[in-house]
Formats: C-alpha cells, sequence, structure tokens
C-alpha cells in the first residue's frame, strides 16, 4: 500500500485515504486478471476492442484530436467512447487509453452500485490507476532490485519515462541510467505533479 498522499494532490488540499489508494490497484491488478494478462506491455487497445461487462458498451476512435491524449465521451444512445489522439507518440496514447479506461469505470453503473470513491471527479485517480494497470505493483517489485534504467523500463511496459519514474517514486524503488536524474527530479517534487503526458 501506498504512503499516504502519494496521489492526487494536484486536484484536493486532502491526503486521500489509504483504502481509496488501495481500492484502486485492486481495481487494476482484477481487470489484469479478467483479462489473462500476465506480462508487458498492456495490450489497452485490445481491452478495449474485448470489452468486460463494465466496458461492453465501450469503443475506441483513433483521430487526430489536437487537445488530449485521449479523451473519454458518453454519447445519447448511452454508448461510450474513448478518443485518443493518434499524433501522439504511442507510449503517450497507451497511457492516455489506460487513464480514461479508469474515467470510464467511474461512470459505470458497476461504480455506482459498489459506491466507489470519488466517482464524480475520476482524475483524482486516473493518473495514479494508469500507472497501476500498465506497471502493476507485483511486476514492477522485481525489478527494484535490478540494475536497470528508466529508459529500459519505459521500453518495457511501453510508456514514457515519466511514467515509469512516478511509479518507482510511489513504490519507493530507485532507478538507475541516464533517466535517473529524472527519476530523483520527481522524488524531490513528490508524486504530486503529473507531467507524463508530454513525454515521448
Amino acid at each position: 500500500m501506498l504512503p499516504r498522499g502519494t496521489i492526487g494532490r494536484e486536484y484536493t488540499d486532502k491526503e486521500p485515504p489509504n483504502t481509496e489508494v488501495f481500492l484502486v490497484e485492486c481495481l487494476a491488478w482484477g481487470l489484469l486478471r479478467a483479462y489473462g494478462i500476465a506480462e508487458p506491455p498492456v495490450p489497452v487497445r485490445d481491452m478495449i476492442k474485448h470489452p468486460l461487462p463494465i466496458f461492453e458498451r465501450l469503443t475506441l476512435l483513433e483521430l487526430n484530436l489536437g487537445l488530449y491524449d485521449a479523451t473519454y465521451r458518453p454519447l445519447l444512445d448511452g454508448s461510450q467512447l474513448i478518443a485518443v489522439d493518434l499524433a501522439k507518440p504511442g507510449v503517450v496514447q497507451r497511457a492516455g487509453i489506460a487513464r480514461e479506461l479508469y474515467v470510464a469505470f467511474c461512470r459505470s453503473p458497476r461504480a455506482a452500485e459498489l459506491h466507489w470513491p470519488r466517482c464524480e471527479q475520476p482524475y483524482v485517480y486516473g493518473e495514479f490507476f494508469a500507472r497501476c494497470l500498465l506497471m502493476p505493483a507485483a511486476w514492477m517489485r522485481p525489478v527494484c532490485v535490478e540494475a536497470v534504467s528508466l529508459e529500459d523500463l519505459a521500453i518495457r511496459f511501453g510508456v514514457p519515462v515519466r511514467m515509469v519514474a512516478r511509479r518507482l517514486s510511489e513504490m519507493g524503488c530507485h532507478a538507475s541510467g541516464p533517466g535517473a536524474a529524472l527519476f530523483a527530479h520527481g522524488a524531490r517534487n513528490g508524486p504530486g505533479c503529473d507531467c507524463m503526458v508530454n513525454e515521448g
């Protein structure tokens, strides 16, 4: 479980309860188990193409948005879509889709049934959920003892380098290689500032 206050600071002055953080991590891990995904990189596009019941009316629209890496939108007929910007680097697209999957979940009837925390503010945990989905703790713990660079981890998990740095910081791990300075910067500033969407 993560220390108190490790996420969500950009949206609230109050530290999120550990139970909320734990639930978000459990949701990400549960989705990976439900889809039978056992290793990186997580195929987020395939997850939408072969949806679970909670995502059954969710589709992916790939186009040049110009404003967002990805965005969730409900439609008038009750269906939903995640639009992803094809002009962004592939790793940024994947991170954006993962984040918006959490928004889609928060808007689902299942989340309402579960009284899911902060459903009305899905972006409080959206970035954190994306990190948990694309880099679950069970997969990250072994790399915490390896002498692996941020860049190598980013390639292995198919995510932006800054996203790896944030995840390692949350888990109290260290990094090596040229990107270690970026990791140190993220650790100094704490995990409250997400710059991931601009990382290639």
